[in-house]
């Protein structure tokens, strides 16, 4: 284990919480711990909470998987309920989602472990607080481990100012981490904000969601015209935010190591039909980088957002679901590295100026004609340049 590591595991609380950056090992040794867990408490259960079942088969279930597999564990797995069953001890081990924090109410657990408490609500903290009660387990814990990104309910327990709690709190730094790749933290920091090194990487409690959502945005410098690109053979690409007001196309020349903003399109009281007819107009078969809710059908509709765009001729990829703070991430990452520059897009500028987080997300009801060029320049950059930041089990540790 990494220093940090044992020192959690080694708290004498009921409540562990394990506070780090991305990378520093939180995945890893909280599938350890619910190993230990289900094994000094067999047969009685021991849960593990992820933000969604989603995010449980990219994370929990493959590091309990390659944990499991690499130690010689004989055990099985329902991929229906979700549960795993070491056959070595007869130990119980079933994961929860927290995105419906009612489907967590149920039987009496030995133990739980929250995986990320502090982007879930606090209804899940609470429902297993009261969950784990039962009688004969051998060692009933609750255990949280994630990345602090605002001063919410989970800064509240941590800091426990009232005493309420018996907790114990560890930091961990991603760069303690040695099984990490060198130009891992490398990376991060070179493309995070000053607050985001104290987040994602010290794993420090810092407030993301107060003040300007693009604070690094700077008029002077990312607002250029460049005709030194305009003979250069880059990629033209758009991003695309459904509205009906605004519905929003910009577009920008590829460079691969940077972006470059160079027209927008916005239209009010529209649909994705004239969008498209208006984006193959000027710039026919490009790629297209949509809101990824485009792909469902609406009830109105016969034809997807995303197929209408497919139908005009244009390639659309899309990622399955991004999260605000993961676009606004990739795009505050290109401004401090001075990759990303805008031209001609008025709105586009409008939004990295004026746009404000509001109860943790972008605000989008205050001034109605905001984020909706600055949604659209998400969605293409968060998959061109994604922010590094995934505690891949494959890294371990």
């Amino acid at each position: 284990m990494l220093p940090h590591q044992v020192q959690w595991w080694n708290l004498p609380n009921y409540i562990k919480l394990l506070v780090g950056g991305f990378g520093c090992g939180k995945t890893y040794i909280g599938a350890l711990r619910t190993i230990f867990l289900s094994c000094i408490n067999a047969p009685y259960p021991v849960q593990y909470i992820s933000p969604s079942y989603k995010l449980a088969k990219k994370t929990i279930i493959p590091t309990l998987f390659e944990i499991m597999d690499r130690n010689g564990m004989r055990f099985e797995y329902n991929r229906t309920d979700m549960r795993f069953h070491a056959k070595d001890w007869g130990g119980n081990i079933w994961i929860g989602s927290g995105d419906d924090p009612d489907s967590l109410r149920g039987p009496n657990l030995a133990a739980i472990g929250i995986d990320e408490p502090f982007i879930q609500d606090k209804m899940v903290f609470d429902i297993a607080m009261s969950r784990v009660r039962h009688p004969k387990a051998a060692h009933r814990e609750i255990f949280l481990t994630g990345t602090p990104e605002s001063l919410n309910w989970g800064y509240e327990v941590a800091m426990n100012d009232e005493g309420r709690y018996d907790i114990g709190v560890v930091r961990g730094d991603t760069r303690t981490n040695i099984h990490l790749p060198k130009e891992y933290a490398e990376s991060m920091l070179s493309g995070y904000t000053p607050e985001m090194v104290d987040a994602y990487i010290k794993g420090e409690f810092v407030n993301l969601s107060t003040g300007r959502v693009y604070k690094p945005f700077n008029r002077d410098k990312h607002t250029a015209i460049r005709t030194d690109l305009r003979d250069m053979p880059l990629e033209i690409v758009a991003g695309i935010d459904f509205n009906v007001d605004y519905l929003t196309a910009v577009i920008a020349l590829n460079g691969k190591s940077f972006i470059h903003f160079f027209d927008e399109v916005r239209l009010s009281n529209s649909n994705t039909y004239e969008l498209a007819d208006e984006l193959k107009k000027r710039y026919p078969g490009i790629r297209v980088f949509p809101d990824p809710t485009g792909s469902a059908r609406k009830t109105s509709a016969t034809k997807t957002d995303h197929q209408i765009l497919k139908d005009h001729g244009f390639t659309v990829i899309s990622k399955r679901q991004v999260l605000p703070k993961d676009r606004v991430n990739a795009v505050n990452a290109l401004l401090i590295k001075d990759a990303l520059s805008v031209e001609n897009c008025p709105h586009l500028v409008a939004d990295f100026e004026r746009e404000v987080w509001r109860n943790g997300e972008p605000d989008q009801t205050t001034d109605k004609a905001r984020t909706h060029a600055s949604s659209a320049a998400g969605y293409l950059i968060n998959y061109l340049f994604p922010v590094l930041k995934t505690e891949a089990w494959s890294i371990r540790r």
